[in-house]
């Protein structure tokens, strides 16, 4: 095994350590990555540094141009490895590429996690905190025994909503509801309780029922055109 020495100017004198057994001895190297061509990474070939060679699946870091990464080189023959990277060239960011086709991608502080599926699972509470959150999906599901809301302002806007419930109470200060047609369908009791009731019809309006009964403590006044009674 060959091993480097080396003081601040980047000192390349190797010093060779004999392993035992028959196997190839191993050089280890300082280099600069020149470029990338699929898998393989491209460096110079001062101080003896291969040409080329692979990423270590220990090497999290995925080595860029400009980048001091540490290679191990098994001879003419054999494939050479990049060990880990030294030192970044561009420190705002770096990827860290896991098996499985899984990346965690950092730039300026801001954290992007690449896979096919991410699950997170916690035993007692999951928190996030941001001053701006966006979720963004094709479909979304939601499984709660309990959820508590509190929303200063809300904006939303829905194709379709298909909504069953048991029981619904809400209390609101002012309600503004606008619809181009309104049908309810309900089978017992349809209650209101209010102190003024208001209604204006731009045409006709039919009420049809078994019994109706109109009570009034005070006045009751019917004003039209035309009145049919009977």
């Amino acid at each position: 095994m060959n091993l480097i020495q080396g003081n601040t100017a980047m000192n390349r004198t190797l010093v060779t350590i004999a392993r035992p057994g028959g196997d190839p001895a191993i050089d280890l190297a300082y280099a600069t990555v020149t470029g990338r061509a699929d898998r393989w990474f491209l460096f110079d070939a001062a101080g003896g540094a291969p040409l080329r060679a692979l990423r270590a699946e220990s090497c999290l870091i995925e080595p860029e141009c400009g980048d001091t990464v540490l290679i191990a080189a098994g001879g003419p023959n054999a494939i050479s490895y990049v060990l880990a990277v030294l030192a970044r060239a561009q420190r705002s960011g770096a990827a860290l590429v896991l098996p499985g086709d899984v990346a965690l991608h950092t730039d300026d502080g801001a954290l992007r996690v690449e896979a096919a599926s991410v699950d997170l699972k916690a035993s007692r509470s999951l928190t996030m905190q941001a001053p701006d959150i966006a979720l963004t999906g094709v479909r979304g599901e939601m499984k709660f025994q309990r959820v508590e809301a509190a929303i200063q302002q809300l904006h939303a806007g829905f194709g379709t909503i298909s909504t069953v419930a048991q029981q619904v109470t809400s209390t609101v200060g002012r309600l503004i509801q606008r619809a181009r047609d309104s049908v309810r369908f309900i089978d017992d009791t349809d209650e209101t309780r209010a102190g003024r009731v208001r209604m204006q019809v731009e045409e006709r309006m039919h009420v049809s029922a078994r019994h109706a009964t109109i009570l009034a403590e005070g006045q009751v006044k019917i004003d039209a055109d035309k009145i049919d009674l009977g």
